[in-house]
């Protein structure tokens, strides 16, 4: 019931700040401001992932998500990336934080179950965070990866 509690007060504040950004154009400054950086387009969107995996670190995913994606999706638009294959990859960085400290949500969830020790359940997540790592740049630099099935489904 906290963890319920402290996901929907998140989310509320979450949702407040967005109105607030939105009326602000906060996220439109920020992404014409990030637009005038020297650097290229897969710097800038290897920053911003950057951020969601270390915001994922301390703040719940959906909560993160619903946090940064409207400053970030600005930017995202303008750098010319697909927006599926956005919302793909920043829930893989962000998912990925559920299973490593110092939040591992999934982790104390499998241990309150299951009562087997913390260093034998993230013996077993090693693999399956190496794989995410993985799958990640994959669709890092093949995005078509992640748009195959939009657009067959879609003719997107």
């Amino acid at each position: 019931m906290k963890t319920a509690c402290m996901v929907l007060v998140l989310i509320t504040g979450s949702t407040i700040m967005g109105h607030f950004l939105a009326v602000t154009e906060i996220p439109l400054l920020a992404a014409d401001w990030i637009m005038q950086l020297p650097y290229p387009p897969f710097l800038i969107m290897i920053m911003i992932l950057l951020i969601y995996e270390i915001g994922g670190s301390f703040i719940d995913d959906l909560a993160f998500m619903i946090l940064a994606t409207p400053i970030f999706l600005p930017v995202v638009v303008k750098l010319g990336y697909d927006l599926i294959w956005f919302g793909v990859i920043i829930h893989i960085f962000v998912d990925d934080r559920c299973d490593c400290p110092p939040m591992a949500i999934n982790v104390f969830v499998v241990k309150n179950i299951t009562k087997v020790p913390l260093g034998v359940i993230y013996k077993g997540v090693y693999p399956f965070l190496a794989s995410l790592l993985i799958t990640a740049a994959l669709l890092f630099l093949f995005p078509q990866i992640a748009l195959f099935v939009p657009s067959k489904l879609m003719g997107y």
